[in-house]
C-alpha cells in the first residue's frame, strides 16, 4: 500500500511537473526556428502587427540578425540594447530627415574610418553605448542628437564596425544585461539607425 501511495504520488508529481513546464513555455512562446524557448520577437520591420512578429531563441536571433547584417549595404548608427524598452529596431534615416539626431549620424558617417575597428573589414555600423538611456529621455536623443545626450551622459564617441562584430556587441549587450526584446528588427535598405525604442 506504500508503495502503491508513493507510485501515486510520483505520478501526480510528473504530472504536475509536465503541466507547469507546458504553461511556462506557452507564456515564453518557442523558437520558430528550433523549438527551444523564445524571448525574442522577430520582424521585418519596427511596429508590426503581432501576427508578423516571429518568435525566436536566442541563438536563432543571433544568427539571423547576423546574416540580415552582412546583408544590409547602407549605413546604420547602432545604439547598443537596453534595459526597459520592449524593441530594438531599425528605423530609416528618411524617416527622421529633419530631425538633429539624422543630421548628426551623417557627418558622424562623413568623418569615420573605412575599415572596422575591430577587425579591419569594410565598415557599414557606427556603434555607440547607451549608458544613461531610458524611455523617460528617448526622445531627446532622437530631438538633441547623440553629442548633446549620449556623449554627455558618459558614453564614448562612436566606432566603426562591421556587421559581424556589430551583431556581436549587439549579442554580447543582450547577454550582459538578460535583455528581452518583444520586437527586434535589422536593417534592411537604406541608411538609418538601430536603438532601443518604444512604442
Amino acid at each position: 500500500m506504500l508503495i502503491l501511495s508513493i507510485v501515486l504520488l510520483g505520478g501526480v508529481l510528473i504530472a504536475v511537473g509536465v503541466v507547469l513546464y507546458l504553461r511556462w513555455r506557452q507564456s515564453h512562446g518557442i523558437c520558430a526556428n528550433c523549438g527551444s524557448s523564445s524571448h525574442f520577437g522577430y520582424s521585418s520591420g519596427p511596429e508590426s502587427k503581432p501576427e508578423d512578429i516571429v518568435k525566436f531563441c536566442f541563438t536563432c536571433l543571433v544568427a539571423k540578425l547576423t546574416d540580415d547584417y552582412r546583408r544590409y549595404e547602407g549605413k546604420a548608427f547602432v545604439i547598443q540594447p537596453a534595459a526597459g524598452f520592449p524593441c530594438y529596431g531599425f528605423q530609416p534615416k528618411s524617416r527622421w530627415a529633419d530631425s538633429k539626431f539624422a543630421k548628426e549620424i551623417t557627418e558622424m558617417f562623413s568623418r569615420t574610418d573605412e575599415t572596422c575597428n575591430h577587425c579591419g573589414s569594410n565598415v557599414h555600423f557606427l556603434w555607440m553605448t547607451s549608458n544613461g538611456l531610458n524611455q523617460t529621455n528617448f526622445e531627446q536623443v532622437l530631438s538633441n542628437g547623440p553629442s548633446e545626450t549620449l556623449m554627455r551622459w558618459g558614453n564614448p564617441q562612436p566606432i566603426s564596425l562591421c556587421a559581424e562584430c556589430c551583431v556581436k556587441l549587439i549579442a554580447k549587450a543582450i547577454q550582459d544585461h538578460s535583455l528581452n526584446f518583444y520586437e527586434v528588427c535589422s536593417p534592411l535598405s537604406g541608411d538609418g539607425f538601430v536603438m532601443p525604442m518604444g512604442y
